[in-house]
């Protein structure tokens, strides 16, 4: 049972050291990387086009700030938890988003609004900019959307980038909490015969965490399984 227990962490682990080592490898060309910042919830991150699992999704059918609906997207839990305090913003709080070849554009929450996880936005709704999340969390039944309107933009004085990513080593950090905790589990576990297989499993795990930050492979499915054993579990 214990074997089981440490393979579903390191399955969760997987996730995030994929996510980690995209993000490390984004912000490697600053000055081309739109970035997000929400100084209210300690928002500062990149946004790609790429997916939502891989942190702040810019939706490709809205549009860039200040030519129309921006719409992005986040993770409330797992990839990194962007918009993990989404809910705690309340109207008034400012919402900036630097933009190569536009600017650092300044945006003030309106409201906020739960609707089905069904829910399709509309893209033509004047320069707003709308936040889109999971609730509540923990669940993907429904969507937290958060409207702010356009304020004012202002040039980019300094890319973001240009300060380390203090993600750039979260990775490697998850790594080594599987492996010490692994060998520690595996030191005091009070089943003799047992240790030996408790250290096996920390090796394999741990290799294969290492090979998941150097080559990030799709994680979907392995999602999809976990939510399904997080439902029958009652987590």
């Amino acid at each position: 049972m214990i074997l089981v227990g440490m393979l579903i962490i390191s399955l969760y682990l997987l996730i995030e050291v994929g996510y980690y080592s995209y993000s490390t490898n984004a912000d490697s060309n600053p000055q081309d990387t739109p970035y997000l910042k929400i100084p209210k919830i300690g928002v500062n991150q990149s946004i790609n086009n790429q997916s939502v699992d891989h942190g702040i999704y810019f939706e490709p059918q809205s549009f860039k700030p200040t030519n129309g609906t921006t719409i992005l997207f986040g993770h409330r839990t797992l990839h990194g938890s962007p918009f993990l305090k989404l809910d705690q913003l309340k109207p008034g709080d400012k919402i900036y988003v630097e933009w190569p070849g536009i600017g650092n554009v300044t945006y003030s929450m309106v409201n906020s609004t739960i609707v089905d996880a069904s829910y399709q936005m509309p893209v033509e709704q004047g320069n707003n900019l709308f936040l889109i999340t999971c609730y509540p969390l923990g669940s993907n039944a429904q969507r937290l959307i958060i409207q702010a309107e356009y304020e004012t933009i202002m040039p980019i004085n300094q890319p973001s980038g240009s300060v380390e990513n203090p993600q750039i080593s979260m990775g490697i950090m998850l790594i080594c909490a599987l492996f010490v905790g692994g060998m520690i589990l595996g030191r005091v576990y009070p089943v003799a015969e047992d240790r030996i297989w408790i250290f096996i499993a920390t090796l394999v795990l741990t290799l294969l965490l290492v090979f998941a930050y150097f080559y990030p492979v799709p994680t979907d499915a392995l999602e999809s399984w976990l939510s399904q054993l997080n439902h029958m579990l009652e987590f």
